[in-house]
Order: C-alpha cells, then sequence, then structure tokens
C-alpha cells in the first residue's frame, strides 16, 4: 500500500457548499432561525487493490492483485457558524464565518482538527486550520508515525505523544452553480476551484524522510493542493455526481534533503477522479469516489518502499489508486 490516507473529505468540501447556499437563497429567514450549531460524524473507508511498480519512463500499470489494503477514519466535528459582513445583495447575503473543531481517529493515529472559514461573497470562501496528531504501530505491520533510516534501510516507529506531526494550511475556494444565472432545479451544472497551501512537519527527529498514518515518503516543509471538480447536482436520492483532478506536492525538492536530487522530491502527484453523492436522508449523506493516481516511476527494478527514497525517479506511473466511501451524519 502506498499510502493510507482519504481524499475525500477535502475533494467534495466545496461541492456541499452549493446544497447548503442554494437551501440559503430559498429561505434567508429560515436559515437565520437555523441553529448555529452543528455536529456531525464523518466514517471515511477506502479499498486499495494491488499494482507492481514497473521501472522506466512515463506508463500506466494494470492490477498485480485484487487486495493491498483497507482503510477506515472516523472523524467527529462541532462547527458554529455566525453571520458575517452580510449585505442585503445576492452576493452577501448570506455571509458567514464557522468555528470548527473536530477529531480525527483511525487505529493508528489520533488528531484533533481545527478550522476557521469565512465567506466573504457567495462565491468564495476561505479557510485557515491546523491539526496536531500522535501515532503508534498496529499489530507490528502499520505504522502510524516512524521516522526513516537509510542504513537499513527502514522505517523506524516513533514514540507516540513523544513525536507529534503538525499541520497548518490556508485555502481559497471559488465556486460556480449554473443555477445562479438560469434558475430551476435541474440547472445545476456546478464548479470549484480549491488552492491549499501549508506547512508539514514530524517534530522530534531530523530524519528527512517519514511516515505519517502509514503514508511513507513524506517529508517535512512548505506543501500544497489544487483541486477542480465539475459536476451536475440534481433534486433525487442521486444528488450529485461529476469528476475532478487534484494537483499536490511539496514547493521545494530541497526538502527531501539528501534525497531529493534522485528522489525528485518536488514531484507533483496527480489523482483524476469522480465522485457520486447519495443523499440517503436530510441527515446522511453518502460518498463514493474511483481515483486514478500517478506516482513515481523508478529508472531501477523496484525493491520496496523501505527502498524507495535510494532509487532513480524515471518518470510517472499511473494506477486505479482506491475506491473510496463517505459517510457523513449529522446531529
Amino acid at each position: 500500500m502506498d499510502k493510507l490516507t482519504l481524499p475525500i473529505a477535502t475533494l467534495i468540501s466545496c461541492s456541499l457548499l452549493f446544497a447548503e447556499e442554494s437551501t440559503s437563497a430559498k429561505s434567508s429567514d429560515a436559515a437565520q432561525e437555523k441553529s448555529p450549531w452543528e455536529f456531525s460524524a464523518t466514517t471515511s473507508a477506502a479499498y486499495y487493490p494491488e499494482t507492481e511498480h514497473h521501472r522506466g519512463a512515463t506508463h500506466f500499470s494494470g492490477f498485480s492483485s485484487p487486495y493491498d489494503g483497507v482503510e477506515v477514519v472516523v472523524e467527529f466535528d462541532a462547527a458554529y457558524s455566525l453571520p458575517f459582513l452580510r449585505g442585503n445583495d445576492e452576493f452577501t447575503a448570506d455571509n458567514h464565518v464557522t468555528f470548527n473543531m473536530g477529531l480525527e481517529i483511525s487505529p493508528v493515529t489520533i488528531a484533533p482538527i481545527a478550522q476557521i472559514t469565512v465567506s466573504p461573497i457567495a462565491f468564495l470562501e476561505l479557510a485557515i486550520g491546523g491539526t496536531a496528531g500522535t501515532g503508534w504501530n498496529t499489530f507490528g505491520l502499520f505504522q502510524g508515525m516512524a521516522k526513516y533510516s537509510a542504513i537499513e534501510p527502514e522505517y523506524k516507529d516513533l514514540t507516540p505523544f513523544a513525536h507529534w506531526y503538525l499541520y497548518g494550511w490556508a485555502s481559497a475556494c471559488l465556486m460556480f452553480d449554473l443555477a445562479a444565472l438560469w434558475e430551476g432545479d435541474w440547472h445545476h451544472v456546478v464548479a470549484t476551484a480549491t488552492y491549499k497551501a501549508g506547512y508539514q512537519k514530524l517534530t522530534g527527529t531530523e530524519a528527512d524522510v517519514w511516515i505519517w498514518r502509514t503514508t511513507d515518503g513524506l517529508a517535512s516543509g512548505w506543501v500544497y493542493e489544487q483541486e477542480y471538480f465539475v459536476g451536475y447536482q440534481m433534486p433525487l436520492k442521486l444528488s450529485m455526481i461529476g469528476i475532478g483532478a487534484t494537483l499536490s506536492g511539496h514547493y521545494k525538492s530541497s526538502d527531501y534533503g539528501n534525497y531529493s536530487s534522485n528522489y525528485k522530491g518536488d514531484f507533483m502527484t496527480i489523482d483524476i477522479w469522480s465522485m457520486a453523492e447519495i443523499a440517503l436522508s436530510k441527515k446522511d449523506k453518502l460518498y463514493v469516489l474511483l481515483d486514478f493516481e500517478s506516482r513515481r516511476s523508478f529508472h531501477e527494478k523496484y525493491k520496496d518502499i523501505e527502498h524507495e527514497p535510494l532509487m532513480t525517479y524515471s518518470g510517472r506511473e499511473w494506477i486505479f489508486y482506491m475506491l473510496g466511501i463517505q459517510w457523513k451524519h449529522v446531529f
């Protein structure tokens, strides 16, 4: 398994705003009477097939085994929203600021999360947030937090609560809904564009490369994430379908220290994904994601993740990465 992480919550975060905006736009008075608090639980799971690495220039690789692993993550959130710089026109009538506190739990990590989101105008949301988590080894198989040593080579477990994964970020999300120009329940062709920049670090170690939540090949430094989504929203149980792309990586290759040159520290991972949103009830939504991803291809014959930072980048390898689902329940 190359990494154990779920992009779903981030990928659909802006698209969720369309449903919230359409509701408030139809009845702003009702929106004002709504409780400013929202409590929710989000359960995310992913299934990963196994795809062997093939060396050489850019190429596509098929399955080598139907199973490489699964992931389950649960997040509990409490959000408090207040009116903010509201005006009388349609672009500012629903302006708000939301304070969010959450706790993310996986079998190998625990991490509290805090975020503040501001909507200065109907088609834009700005956010700033951070998390500080710690991890452990489960059954000697799954590493939540570890540092890389090239001598063996291997990833060595770090002591939980003595070491911390820190990540702070700021983001901006632009949104467009065709129904704003052409009213109608069947006219919701929606689009989002998000840019997220942040800094990540693993404390208490001088290692250039490390693991967080079983995701290997990470490094401390400034990172970015771009997300683009186009979808169609419908007044049905199948309430939205769409396709998107996520581009992520480090701004500087030097974040990987001695491995920067050969390993190509500033490699940009590209995910091409499709998403379906299913409205199970007023309080429950289910999201299904199919994700194709590009990862590093190497000049040498691939051995294992422990040798990967010592290998030489040669191109981009495209694979079917995962099938993911997410269930969000609002209390």
